[in-house]
């Protein structure tokens, strides 16, 4: 008997499944046609995001690159309030975009920076030696603290950049010195939160003149409303930050909730950073040049000189990040596989693949079985589609991905007979009409035409988010605020999880539950904040909502946390279900009479009346679907949302309220999609100091 039993592993390991080929959901093309949809140009960067809130993908692309200066252009999705079909287009730069400049773009990135709950723009830019670099320029959507029209953009690059500290003079675009814009050869910079502070930081790459790898890369932090003011040093003595990098990622490669940086380089080992502003925090620089120890020294440096892009998921289905590096053995791709802790190794994963030069690669699920397929953006021939076997059972010895129309797993041609050439440098995969599926988006150079793959054949997606570590509270007594982390996983890609709706939800004692909106950091990891004046037992769990409709709740886990007083602001319960989700009430402010305080409603009906209700005592009762708390009202406003379905408004608090004032505020909102015809905010409770 035990002689047998390691012949039968290994007979187990080298079994084929039980199908000869990867599952084919719906047989035929996936991508039957290509549509020219967003324009033509030297277009390096192609991005979507829902620029005017109405619950839609709306498209920005960076155009110029090494062509010389040229427009970027804007595409409006016309579903939503547009009231058109989902999944069409209309070119829209000159009303929002009026006023920007042409530049040498090569990358343009939505994110908000500012933290009003819309999304601005910022477009990176690579100049020449000619100019001496060019200044990379952000953009403010008018919605939300601008208080104007949201999915309309004006410049406001001068007040982005704040503090200078590296930078040369030589570089320096500022009227002051050691401020403002600078000059530089950008290819790609990145968002994210890298000190656990709540708002959206920037990583800059640089790979200077002639991406001759003679300038540094540069890390700056967020003041909360959207200034900039460089990091530096950021890294530890000796380490490279000049480099020839045409793309990075930021995520949290090694467990520890914060993120870490992975740098693409064209001419040279592309290079790991680890974060050590928060999280195990070791101390002395605040990040760590590993890329010797997670991978050169176990043999997953490059081989080649066209590494042109890194892209991050979790490939092999162990819940940690693994690395796609585009062209990385010349023009072999690789995947590299993380061990958990941030070492990388080097796989045989990738089946059939045609060994020609690549651009860019993207993670999604065109066949909606639940695994991360890779779309392959070629720089000179035909792109290329790669279906993941994971869901199929396949065992890792046959490899993960299988080159669609290539036999003998992945034998179906998924992709469009015509249009699928030229120059492709960029791709966006995400649910561009509405159907469920995901759709592609092209950025191709040299004047050719963008594309436009819709996804016809596809799946719709059920399979709700995951949660791969969730941050486990320790009892506590220091009256301090506690942060939540959740890193979610799901079947797309980074920069579409980023977009889904994920509450931190939590009781106290027993007591009903109460939801805070958690903001994505970045790296598919999402922060949200318990308040720390809170005593008993706190049971807390994640619930994650992707853009189907699909959501994932966590495990509740518990702390015992005791503290004295109460605190400023205090959410109470959760809001009801409308057309954009749950609609969502925040107040800030000292509450010192005479000072400002802010009141912010997101997630509501576009253009939607609603009543805010003011009470200083609070008997609730179940209505609309949900529990109303600021009962019976002292005080009542009627006002309306924006067409991005938001409300921001300052006002000073009352001069003389006794300490220990409660009061009760929430919002009654009109919308037509709930069978009341109304939906409820959480309630927020506060107390005066």
């Amino acid at each position: 008997m035990h002689t047998r039993m390691p012949v039968l592993l290994v007979l187990a390991a080298l079994a084929t499944p039980a199908s000869a080929q990867l599952d084919d959901l719906q047989p035929g093309r996936n991508y039957p046609t290509s549509v020219q949809d967003f324009g033509a140009g030297r277009s390096e960067n192609i991005d979507v995001g829902d620029a005017d809130r109405d619950g839609d993908l709306d498209v920005v692309v960076a155009n110029g690159g090494d062509g010389g200066p040229q427009a970027n252009a804007f595409y409006l999705n016309l579903g939503g309030i547009q009231g058109g079909v989902e999944g069409t287009f209309q070119d829209d730069s000159a009303a929002r975009f009026a006023g920007v400049p042409n530049d040498t773009s090569r990358d343009v990135e939505f994110a908000d920076f500012d933290g009003d709950a819309d999304l601005d723009l910022f477009v990176h830019n690579r100049g020449n030696t000619v100019n001496g670099g060019e200044v990379s320029r952000s953009y403010t959507n008018l919605g939300g603290l601008q208080a104007g029209s949201v999915g309309f953009y004006t410049e406001s690059t001068d007040t982005f950049w704040g503090t200078l500290v590296g930078v040369p003079l030589t570089q320096e675009e500022g009227v002051q010195d050691g401020q403002g814009p600078f000059r530089d050869w950008s290819c790609d910079c990145d968002f994210g939160d890298f000190d656990d502070d709540g708002d959206l930081d920037l990583f800059h790459t640089s790979y200077g003149p002639n991406i001759n790898g003679s300038i540094d890369s540069r890390i700056f932090l967020n003041d909360g409303l959207g200034r900039f003011d460089e990091l530096y040093p950021w890294a530890n003595p000796g380490a490279d930050i000049r480099l020839h990098t045409l793309d990075a990622d930021l995520a949290d490669f090694d467990g520890d909730f914060d993120l870490d940086i992975i740098a693409s380089s064209r001419d040279s080992q592309a290079r790991y950073y680890r974060n050590n502003l928060v999280g195990t925090g070791w101390g002395g620089s605040p990040f760590t040049d590993l890329t010797q120890e997670s991978l050169v020294a176990t043999g997953a440096g490059l081989s080649g000189s066209s590494n042109y892009e890194v892209e991050f998921g979790d490939a092999d289905g162990d819940g940690d990040f693994d690395l796609w590096m585009v062209d990385y053995t010349n023009f072999d791709e690789e995947l590299l596989r993380n061990d958990g802790t941030g070492r990388f190794f080097k796989s045989e994963l990738i089946k059939g693949d045609p060994n020609q030069d690549e651009s860019e690669a993207d993670f999604l699920d065109f066949d909606g079985d639940g695994d991360l397929d890779v779309f392959l953006a070629n720089f000179s021939g035909t792109n290329r589609l790669f279906q993941s076997s994971l869901a199929d059972g396949v065992p890792l010895t046959q490899g993960v991905y299988h080159r669609t129309d290539a036999a003998p797993l992945a034998p179906h041609p998924e992709l469009p007979s015509s249009g699928n050439g030229g120059t492709s440098l960029d791709a966006d995969c995400a649910d561009m009409d509405g159907d469920g599926d995901p759709d592609i988006v092209i950025g191709n150079d040299a004047n050719q035409m963008n594309r436009y793959f819709e996804n016809v054949l596809g799946v719709p997606d059920t399979h709700a988010p995951t949660f791969h570590k969730i941050t486990l509270q320790g009892d506590k007594s220091d009256g301090s605020d506690t942060v939540i982390h959740a890193q979610v996983r799901d079947n797309d890609p980074w920069y579409i999880v980023a977009y889904d709706a994920v509450d931190l939800v939590y009781s106290v004692d027993g007591g009903p539950s109460t939801c805070v909106q958690m903001r994505s950091q970045g790296g598919q990891q999402f922060r949200g904040v318990i308040p720390g004046e809170l005593s008993g037992t706190i049971a807390y769990r994640v619930e994650a909502t992707d853009g189907c409709g699909n959501t994932g709740i966590s495990a509740t886990t518990s702390y015992v946390q005791t503290s004295a007083g109460a605190p400023l602001w205090q959410n109470i319960g959760c809001g009801t279900t409308g057309v954009a989700g749950d609609p969502y009430l925040a107040l800030s402010g000292t509450q010192v009479g005479g000072e400002p305080v802010s009141l912010q409603l997101v997630d509501a009906a576009p253009n939607a009346f609603f009543l805010l209700w003011l009470s200083f005592s609070s008997t609730p009762f179940n209505a609309i679907g949900g529990q109303v708390h600021a009962f019976p009202y002292s005080t009542q406003v009627l006002a309306s949302t924006d067409a991005g379905g938001t409300r921001l408004a300052t006002t000073s608090w009352p001069v003389g309220l006794p300490t220990g004032t409660e009061a009760w505020w929430q919002v009654i909102v009109q919308d037509a999609s709930s069978v009341h015809g109304l939906v409820l905010s959480n309630a927020v409770k506060s107390t005066s100091p």
